[in-house]
């Protein structure tokens, strides 16, 4: 008599074979990947609400908010400000990243921005889509023709965010947040 694959042998191979491919294949399953690995590397994770991010907030407060990060911090005259403060991040918001950088102006932050991992482009994209909401600009950057907008903007009344619609090969990927100064 034959023996049945019972239901047990089933399940059992299911929990033994699923994760590794949700980790492996999906594209889900992969950030989850990348976010521990850079965990475990050392790499500390950042999460901001764009919404909140303000004008109002100084150098000192971003650096208490933030006191794991290993900060640079130098004044430079930039485009938006007389000094920034950097430091390596492993992830943004729970979407790999790279660099975290807040320039000031008059001691205020003016600018931010993060550089995240290239391949998360489009989920980056979803992500500031579900907390920001659709692009102010939407019915133009989605226009077919080439007149079309390269830059997605979102203006969350204390800011601008902007981000790239599509990576060029020698883009950077880099989300900005630009103060609104009243």
């Amino acid at each position: 008599m034959k023996k049945l694959v019972s239901h047990k042998t089933i399940l059992a191979l299911l929990l033994v074979l699923v994760p590794p491919y949700f980790l492996m294949f999906t594209d889900e399953g992969m950030r989850v990947s990348d976010n521990v690995i850079l965990w475990l590397f050392g790499e500390e994770g950042v999460k901001l609400n764009l919404k909140e991010l303000d004008h109002a907030y100084t150098r000192e407060q971003v650096l208490d908010i933030f006191p794991d990060l290993n900060w640079h911090c130098v004044d430079e005259q930039t485009s938006f400000g007389s000094s920034l403060c950097s430091a390596p991040v492993a992830s943004f918001n729970d979407y790999p990243a790279r660099r975290l950088t807040f320039f000031f102006g008059d001691g205020n932050v003016s600018a931010m921005k993060i550089l995240y991992r290239e391949q998360y482009h489009a989920q980056f994209t979803g992500h500031l889509i579900e907390q920001l909401g659709q692009p102010d600009n939407v019915a133009d950057a989605i226009k077919d023709s080439p007149d079309a907008a390269p830059v997605l903007e979102w203006d969350t009344g204390k800011g601008i965010v902007l981000q790239k619609k599509e990576l060029a090969e020698t883009d950077e990927p880099a989300v900005f947040w630009l103060a609104r100064v009243r």
